[in-house]
């Protein structure tokens, strides 16, 4: 089986047209290679800032950005990020991470944070670019998360934080909707034949 991350699924699958197979021969060509995801610094350090519970690793990674990109945006987003907390503090706790399978591939499911918020835990993937996730871009990914992890974590809130807002799109409960999971089946077959025809 092929393992794919979450992102990269999700994209795919909401994406129409040429632009899927650029999606996927993007994926396949850096797969193995030194390409780095440009979030990376930030949502390490965000993960040690909870991790060691030192919320200053945050700052010094702003100070170790050389990247003139890197350091017009993330300032931004690590306000939004502790505005979040100071709404929504939580108690952090290891997130989980397992594979999915979905037809002939495996989904790599790794959200960034465990956090109790309010005494009830709280699963959450991070999402760092664009504009405001769109209302199936949430729901496909939180019934991602659902299925991986709704019988393992009973009772657990599966969350997606748009980090530039600080907005969490939560869902409560495992998804009991049966054309998400057909349509995720579906996509897994043509991300698959795509993936071995490139």
């Amino acid at each position: 089986m092929e393992r794919i991350p979450l992102s990269i699924f999700v994209d795919h699958a909401l994406t129409s047209g040429p632009s899927r197979l650029k999606i996927v021969r993007s994926f396949k060509d850096h797969r193995h290679g030194d390409v780095t995801d440009f979030y990376k610094p930030l949502r390490a350090a965000i993960v040690a800032s909870h991790e060691r519970g030192s919320p200053d690793l945050l700052d010094e990674m702003l100070v170790d950005q050389h990247d003139s990109r890197k350091r017009a945006i993330f300032p931004g987003l690590v306000a939004s990020y502790r505005c979040f907390l100071q709404t929504s503090p939580g108690l952090w706790f290891p997130p989980p991470r397992t594979l999915l399978p979905i037809g002939d591939l495996e989904i790599e499911m790794a959200p960034e944070l465990g956090l109790a918020i309010g005494g009830v835990p709280h699963v959450i993937t991070l999402r760092f670019d664009g504009d405001p996730p769109a209302k199936r871009r949430v729901n496909v990914t939180l019934s991602l998360l659902s299925a991986a992890f709704a019988s393992s974590h009973v009772g657990a809130v599966f969350a997606m934080l748009d980090v530039k807002t600080g907005r969490l799109h939560m869902l409560k409960g495992p998804v009991r909707h049966p054309q998400i999971a057909l349509f995720c089946r579906a996509e897994a077959a043509a991300l698959s034949v795509a993936y071995a025809a490139i």
